[in-house]
């Protein structure tokens, strides 16, 4: 009973191990590395895209918001110089004048403020859009 060589595979190692178990035991080892390094990799990329969506996200909604600001402090400030623009009118005529007028002007106004935020959204969702591509 010499004991050190195995019926399967021929040499063995101070332990007692064949050679060839050693072998496949390191080569499954290093596939399993391998794919959890491939995991960890795709789990980082996943990691940077989602903060990039995130952070795609918080600068267009602070877009919409300062152009939602913008646009009511104007609407605001129209109301206020069309009320006083009527106070000074002289006769009814005037008055039927400056409310055409102003609602023109609103009109005008309401259309380019949809549009500013439409694109702030448009502008958000080609950011999100961008930051979920591979790079490469």
């Amino acid at each position: 009973m010499a004991g050190k060589q195995g019926s399967t595979t021929g040499n063995t190692n101070a332990a007692g191990v064949p050679e060839q178990v050693r072998q496949a035991a390191e080569t499954t080892l290093a596939q399993a590395k391998q794919a959890v390094d491939q995991y960890l990799q795709q789990a980082t990329n996943l990691q940077e895209k989602v903060e990039s969506s995130v952070q795609a996200v918080q600068a267009g909604a602070r877009d919409m918001n300062r152009n939602v600001l913008a646009a009511a402090e104007a609407d605001i400030n129209a109301t206020f110089e069309f009320a006083q623009q009527l106070v000074r009118a002289k006769d009814p005529q005037e008055m039927v004048a400056l409310q055409q007028t102003f609602l023109q002007q609103q009109f005008e106004r309401v259309k380019t403020q949809m549009q500013e935020v439409g694109g702030a959204a448009a502008r958000t969702a080609a950011d999100m859009g961008a930051g979920a591509r591979p790079k490469g």
